[in-house]
């Protein structure tokens, strides 16, 4: 038990280290972002994000944001659209989508949430990344 302890503690750390905290109380971080773990998006309609730290080099399994995914054909053509809560960072789409040549995946506000603590993140912009679907 007090190896988990110490594991949470020091990961904890690593993710307040480029974390800063404002004048006003709140908190900023501008190296998070989107990051593609698995797509079986042709194959059977599934994808998995995490919310990803640039400097540290992993992801941050307890933020959440609630984002929109697009996916689009080689000709530019919309093929799918959902809004997602980020509460679960695996999406199951109700079909494959063979034909899928990239998506976007964009935050709809510039801040992330700690599922653990319920503080919000601010960035100075919401994220969002164009990932070609494999």
């Amino acid at each position: 038990m007090k190896q988990l302890l110490l594991i949470i503690a020091m990961f904890w750390g690593v993710c307040m280290v480029a974390q800063e905290q404002h004048e006003d109380g709140t908190w900023w971080d501008n190296n998070l972002e989107f990051y593609v773990k698995q797509d079986l998006v042709k194959k059977f309609g599934e994808l998995e994000i995490c919310i990803y730290h640039k400097t540290n080099e992993m992801c941050i399994e307890n933020l959440m944001t609630t984002y929109e995914i697009r996916v689009f054909d080689a000709n530019n053509k919309e093929i799918w659209n959902s809004l997602w809560t980020g509460k679960d960072m695996y999406m199951s789409f109700s079909k494959a989508l063979p034909t899928a040549q990239y998506l976007t995946i964009r935050a709809l506000r510039p801040f992330v949430i700690n599922k653990l603590t319920g503080t919000r993140i601010y960035q100075d912009k919401a994220m969002e990344l164009k990932y070609t679907v494999q």
